[in-house]
């Protein structure tokens, strides 16, 4: 017990350094204010996640393990976060990018994360029973789909004006936070102190480094030139690969996933001559596409179980079924909320910001 509560706290502690490393890290996404009321501003949005899951799984009765809670309404929180982002770009008010952060955090993540971390018990939508070790399903899955939602919904549209600007060296801190903290929320997602904490850290760290040579590979045939964004970039995706299944790779699996991560989101975001579309898309792509192919990539390479060691395609089917209803089920709940926040909006009499058409 003492060695599952110091996981957890580990487990929090990570979250919490996470969060504040990808506000600085994202921060070139976001419309320029000051840097106090950019922190200020990303808490709003991620509070709803550590509240709902606070308040409503207490209230619904679910057997999860008490030394589970904090992290994953730290877990909520980050989510939050990381789902508003597009809103925000958009040129959406705080208001309503809270309004739709609260609904979110109730109607997405609340339900994943207990379908994703309640593996035992008796909530078994479509009879899916996913692997999916640090939350790759919500985190990266549900939360690329619900971006892609307001993408869709706002017709890939943007606000004019100067964005944040990120110093190099800013850039690089942020950046070594997140790969840190990644891996301690890999680490703290185990929720014990046992064997198999080297071996996540090991797969944790060799996918993010293939993640950036899968990214950097991409960049430099289609366009010649690399940048601090493509070591992000090619790091983000390899983390999110390696997240569903970091105690179920082996280092060369791990690297593989990494790897085609890193290499299919840059395929899929890189544009030359849309410096911010391209960020926008980073963000969709590498937590849509990234969390996709770990999770579906576990079901194959998977130690003892996946498909290439077993010849059974079952553990494929669970994965591959259950990235698919989770995206679906994401994208059309965040499309509705979204929309219909939109339609509220207009009924007020609100009027929309100026917009530039990204290509």
């Amino acid at each position: 017990m003492v060695g599952d509560g110091t996981a957890a706290a580990i487990g929090v502690v990570a979250l919490v350094l996470l969060f504040f490393s990808l506000v600085l890290l994202y921060s070139s996404t976001l419309p320029a204010v000051t840097w106090r009321r950019l922190v200020l501003e990303s808490l709003a949005c991620a509070v709803p996640g550590a509240v709902a899951w606070t308040l409503i799984i207490p209230a619904l009765g679910i057997s999860l393990r008490l030394v589970m809670m904090p992290s994953l309404a730290a877990l909520g929180a980050v989510c939050c976060f990381l789902v508003t982002l597009v809103s925000r770009s958009s040129g959406a008010s705080l208001v309503r990018s809270v309004i739709f952060s609260c609904f979110w955090a109730v109607g997405v993540y609340v339900p994943i994360a207990v379908r994703t971390f309640e593996p035992f018990g008796t909530i078994t939508p479509f009879g899916l029973n996913p692997i999916d070790h640090g939350g790759a399903l919500v985190m990266s899955v549900a939360v690329g789909a619900s971006m892609l939602a307001v993408l869709v919904v706002e017709r890939h549209s943007l606000i004019r004006g100067a964005r944040m600007t990120l110093p190099v060296p800013l850039g690089v801190a942020a950046l070594v936070g997140v790969v840190f903290s990644w891996l301690l929320w890999l680490v703290g997602a185990e929720f014990a102190l046992d064997d198999v904490v080297g071996l996540i850290v090991t797969n944790g760290a060799v996918s993010a480094v293939f993640g950036v040579i899968g990214w950097v590979t991409v960049q430099l045939i289609n366009h010649g030139v690399v940048a601090l964004r493509s070591l992000a970039g090619g790091g983000v995706s390899g983390l999110i690969a390696v997240s569903a299944g970091a105690p179920l790779f082996t280092p060369v699996s791990a690297a593989v996933a990494g790897l085609i991560a890193g290499a299919v989101a840059c395929a899929f975001t890189v544009r030359k001559g849309s410096p911010l579309g391209n960020q926008l898309r980073f963000l969709v792509n590498a937590h849509l596409m990234g969390g996709s192919i770990g999770v579906v990539s576990l079901g194959v390479l998977a130690t003892g179980s996946g498909f290439l060691f077993t010849g059974q395609t079952y553990i494929v089917e669970q994965q591959f079924l259950s990235v698919i209803a989770t995206a679906s089920y994401a994208f059309v709940v965040s499309s509705v909320f979204w929309w219909l926040l939109g339609r509220i909006r207009s009924g007020v009499g609100g009027r929309r910001p100026r917009i530039l058409s990204q290509r």
